[in-house]
């Protein structure tokens, strides 16, 4: 066995009921104290190279493992699906269970949870239950719990994937801070890198085939291996390796003119996106949803047009998975209406309501009933008692266009999260609803998975299909949505288009909002802005 702190050497993993190893031949040694990026796109084998290192394969999830692999004992791991690693009801509970695995003193519990809280930014009441948390605040909670264990090596699946803008910067600054003062091994897999990729010594690039096809320093890998991550579909980061001061004081760098055309064309667009007067699909009179006494919403007022793509925005734990499950039936509220086609929601018989409206849910796994991929997607067509020649062409050809064509036979729980994310929507496109909702159907998505599903969801909105998602994409927001509507605190603060949701200042910062980088770069840059010849001139955020 290799004498470092970690590692493997040809190591290859197939999981029982597949075909192909989801990785191959992959050695690999890490050094006390590296922080390591590990790219690639979607169902590379990142979670699962993830796993063998930590040593949950093959110890607690079964697979076929051939090469080695070394371990360190004390490592901490936080999975993508924060749900999946608490065992208790309670935030203090959770902490503690970590606390006690470490003989903290019983007297001493109470003041080390709230350290914990503190320093991953978790404001809550200690006795909080964990059910009542967003994604995003169970995101921060596993990781106070994995802090509470002092690990000698700390995995990281996406930490940030369900956290708001704001809220991933302050996970990558405190992760930073770990990584440095206590001279932490930080092992992370992500898709976003701006924020991360700054600090990070090293990036590991994986192919859609589960093999290593560069180790080194980001800015070798990003330079060296443009094609290959372009054709990976994985995320660039939007500023690195350069610097924002040299963008902002240079109006000819290559990035100073791309932030500043993409500006300019959606100022030019900012009033051709579907204007007011459409027809209303859904309409949301005085509505308001308490849970455990605890207010949520209070006198929303709101319609929705036929054929809009809206954008629900806000910090973790605004409550925007909860209005969308409102929204859709799935969810009580305290009072108000909701007229959706002409008739007060409640009236719909469940059977012919979720004819017309679908549901993506934030933790894909939550849709899945049947044994099979295939039988996933085909479950929608057999309710409706289509032919089955329509059936599987159907089928068929939405296996190809989400890329799970080759795992149409495995069950569903035994796809990558990434693959599990594409599945529960396609799942929802069989049929031609009249409104889609969807709760974060980006996220853990690579850059080629997510720009064809967006096509997709902008097709079938071009069809006449009312979109309606749940988003921390700022970038979505901005390129593909009608209105927005903002939550802050039970209330709606903002319903409108999104440029002039980013060109308000005030607005922004009263909602901690990190508009895209070209609005950013329009605060910063002192250049005029020039449009069709006539001078723009910046005005201060």
């Amino acid at each position: 066995m290799m004498s470092l702190l970690l590692g493997c050497k040809s190591l290859s993993v197939q999981f029982y009921g597949q075909t192909d190893p989801v990785l191959k031949d992959i050695t690999l040694q890490f050094h006390p104290g590296e922080t390591v990026l590990i790219l690639g796109p979607s169902g590379s084998g990142k979670s699962t190279l993830l796993a063998v290192l930590a040593g949950i394969i093959p110890e607690h999830m079964e697979a076929i493992v051939k090469g080695e692999a070394n371990r360190k004992q004390s490592v901490g791991i936080l999975f993508q699906d924060p749900d999946t690693q608490f065992c208790m009801q309670h935030v203090d509970d959770e902490i503690a269970f970590s606390l006690e695995n470490k003989k903290v003193p019983k007297e001493q519990m109470t003041a080390k949870i709230k350290e914990l809280l503190d320093l991953v930014g978790l404001e809550v009441e200690l006795d909080t239950r964990i059910d009542a948390l967003s994604g995003g605040m169970k995101q921060r909670l596993a990781l106070a719990c994995i802090l509470a264990l002092k690990p000698e090596v700390l995995f990281l699946d996406e930490p940030t994937a369900q956290l708001d803008p704001l809220s991933r910067r302050e996970i990558f600054r405190l992760l930073k801070q770990i990584s440095e003062r206590k001279k932490q091994t930080l092992i992370i897999v992500e898709h976003v890198l701006d924020g991360c990729i700054e600090w990070a010594d090293r990036i590991i690039l994986l192919n859609k085939d589960g093999r290593i096809i560069g180790d080194g320093h980001p800015k070798s890998i990003l330079s060296n291996y443009q094609s290959e991550i372009e054709e990976a579909g994985i995320w660039r980061p939007e500023i690195y390796p350069v610097e924002w001061d040299e963008i902002i004081s240079d109006n000819r760098h290559p990035l100073s003119t791309q932030l500043r055309d993409k500006y300019l064309q959606r100022k030019a667009n900012k009033e051709s996106t579907v204007q007011d007067g459409l027809d209303s699909l859904l309409e949301v009179q005085d509505l308001s949803v308490s849970y455990e006494k605890k207010e949520a919403f209070n006198n929303l007022n709101f319609r929705f047009g036929k054929g809009e793509w809206i954008s629900i925005i806000g910090k973790n734990g605004s409550g925007k998975s909860s209005l969308l499950k409102v929204l859709a039936n799935l969810k009580k509220r305290s009072k108000g209406n909701i007229i959706f086609k002409e008739r007060e929601l409640k009236t719909w018989k469940d059977s012919q309501l979720y004819e017309h409206i679908g549901f993506v849910f934030q933790n894909p796994e939550w849709q899945f009933i049947t044994q099979t991929v295939y039988e996933e997607i085909a479950l929608s067509g057999e309710q409706q008692n289509w032919k089955k020649e329509i059936i599987e062409a159907k089928t068929l050809a939405l296996l190809k266009e989400f890329g799970l064509l080759k795992h149409k036979d495995y069950n569903p729980f035994n796809l990558s999260f990434g693959q599990k994310r594409r599945l529960s929507v396609a799942t929802m496109l069989l049929l031609d609803q009249d409104i889609l909702f969807l709760d974060e159907p980006t996220f853990g998505q690579d850059k080629k998975t997510s720009e064809k599903l967006l096509r997709m969801l902008k097709n079938r909105q071009e069809q006449g299909t009312t979109i309606v998602m749940a988003t921390h994409d700022m970038n979505i927001v901005d390129q593909y949505s009608d209105r927005v509507l903002l939550l802050k605190e039970s209330s709606l603060i903002y319903d409108g288009k999104p440029f002039s949701l980013f060109s308000n200042s005030q607005l922004l910062e009263h909602t901690a909002i990190i508009p895209p980088l070209h609005y950013v770069y329009k605060q910063a840059a002192k250049e005029e802005f020039l449009n069709g010849g006539q001078s723009v001139l910046s005005v201060s955020y």
